[in-house]
């Protein structure tokens, strides 16, 4: 607590009574833990910037080897070709297309067959075709 000195506006006049005996005991105590509390955050602090660094060192690493993961699947790709002679999904696509017109073959067959059957026998009148 303080209060300013009448005749003086810039000093101060200091009514707080000095720090009793187990003050005296207590803060040297306090401020040693908090310089070792100090000491052990700069500690963490350097750990801490060391572990970024890794772990920055990590992702470049990582990102060259994706680059080059990339790199190898576009040879792959490239020597796949080369050896087919065709893309692989353009085969899939051929496959795909000469299945489809067979079934479509197929299924147009079976239309003909079902018709000409309907044409030979009308309405299902099977005793034309019997003999007595």
């Amino acid at each position: 607590m303080s209060r300013r000195n009448r005749g003086n506006e810039h000093h101060w006049e200091w009514l707080d009574a000095p720090t009793c005996a187990r003050g005296k005991e207590l803060i040297p105590g306090l401020l040693r833990r908090m310089r070792a509390m100090e000491e052990d955050l700069k500690l963490i602090e350097e750990q801490k910037k060391e572990v970024e660094d890794k772990l920055k060192m990590v992702e470049r690493e990582k990102k060259e080897l994706e680059y080059e993961v990339g790199e190898l699947c576009k040879q792959k790709r490239l020597l796949e070709e080369k050896r087919t002679g065709q893309r692989p999904r353009e085969n899939q696509i051929w496959g795909v297309s000469f299945l489809s017109l067979v079934l479509g073959f197929l299924v147009i067959m079976m239309m003909l067959c079902v018709l000409s059957n309907w044409l030979t026998f009308p309405g299902g009148n099977y005793q034309k075709l019997m003999i007595n």
